[in-house]
């Protein structure tokens, strides 16, 4: 008989998207403006040019991929810390709020400098890095739930 405990190699993944979608918002800028006759304009955690909402939105990504985190590593230590039913279930969820989130923020940044100010804008690495990490956990907790991986 082998004693040897089989790797979770989706919670892994999980994992690592989540880590790079924490690095990517916190690192990177979130979107940006063309601000006429001064050059382009960033949304991040620490620039000038944010509003309320997508920095809120921001902050409440990186604190549900710590989550993400948190259910990837009890999938993958030999004792889990959290023993309850249809953990992927709550992950799954937390990538689509995790995508709610990203979208919303975008849009909040999109309608006050884009529609209200009128400057031409675009969504910049922490978007990207926010919305497709969501939908890559999502993906992966879908196939988890399903028994599929």
């Amino acid at each position: 008989m082998s004693s040897e405990r089989k790797v979770d190699a989706s919670a892994i993944m999980i994992l690592i998207i989540s880590l790079i979608g924490i690095i990517l918002i916190a690192a990177t800028t979130f979107a940006g403006f063309y601000y006429i006759g001064y050059g382009n304009r960033f949304s991040c955690l620490d620039c000038e040019y944010y509003t309320d909402v997508d920095y809120a939105a921001q902050i409440i990504m990186i604190i549900l991929f710590i989550v993400q985190i948190v259910l990837a590593i009890n999938e993958l230590v030999p004792k889990r810390f959290l023993n309850f039913e249809k953990l992927d279930i709550i992950g799954l969820i937390l990538s689509g709020i995790i995508i709610f989130f990203a979208i919303i923020g975008i849009g909040a940044f999109g309608i006050r400098w884009g529609l209200i100010e009128g400057f031409e804008w675009w969504p910049e690495a922490g978007f990207y890095g926010s919305f497709v990490a969501g939908i890559i956990n999502a993906i992966f907790y879908f196939l988890r739930f399903r028994n599929i991986i």
